[in-house]
């Protein structure tokens, strides 16, 4: 005689859903993206080291702002960040300035 599953998982039945992952699993993917996504959002927030993107192309110095500052700074074409005081005024203007960085846009185009 064949006997079904004993212990905490007897009378348990798990529906199977997507790519062949039980609802358990699924519930757990589920669980892992959330803690993965509040952390991303936690890093978001987090001052991070980023290169100075002035026209000097011996310029490597080094600049802090968050993530979610370099995103909103790169969300034109002819926008960058620069460290203070790295603009050449005859081709750039700022149009933001933070303590640790300057956000600068390219005149003309």
């Amino acid at each position: 005689m064949q006997r079904g599953p004993s212990g905490p998982a007897a009378g348990f039945r798990t529906r199977r859903v997507g790519y062949g992952l039980s609802m358990s699993l699924e519930r757990d993917h589920v669980r892992r993206e959330r803690l993965i996504f509040e952390q991303d959002a936690d890093a978001i927030r987090d001052v991070v080291p980023f290169v100075c993107e002035c026209g000097d192309t011996d310029c490597i110095e080094g600049m802090e702002m968050t993530v979610d500052d370099y995103m909103s700074a790169h969300s034109a074409p002819d926008l960058f960040t620069v460290k203070p005081g790295h603009v050449f005024p005859e081709a750039e203007t700022v149009v933001e300035s933070h303590d640790s960085f300057w956000l600068a846009e390219k005149d003309g185009g």
